[in-house]
């Protein structure tokens, strides 16, 4: 790669912006993308730019799916604090 620069591909998966650019090692791909205020970034091993987004995709994927799973849990959990019944108290004493 001497006198040129990495290859670079960008898109938008399910609302989400990513960019792979071409490492340094032959078939190292390096990724980065956010969601929310959290951001990820790492390196994919594939030969084809076009396979290594195929792979972020597939992370993005897996990531949207947890915190699905994280948000759904969480909402069960305020609902079932919800739900839950006051204490019974024993009737007053007429004789007091």
């Amino acid at each position: 790669m001497v006198g040129q620069t990495p290859a670079q591909h960008s898109g938008i998966h399910r609302s989400i912006h990513y960019t792979i650019i071409e490492g340094e090692a032959a078939g190292t791909w390096r990724y980065s993308f956010s969601i929310g205020d959290r951001n990820f970034s790492g390196t994919v091993q594939a030969v084809l730019g076009l396979l290594a987004a195929r792979r972020v995709r597939m992370k993005i994927d897996r990531m949207l799916r947890q915190n699905a799973t994280i948000d759904h849990q969480g909402r069960q959990r305020v609902e079932k604090e919800a739900e839950t019944p006051a204490p019974l108290v024993p009737p007053a004493d007429p004789k007091d």
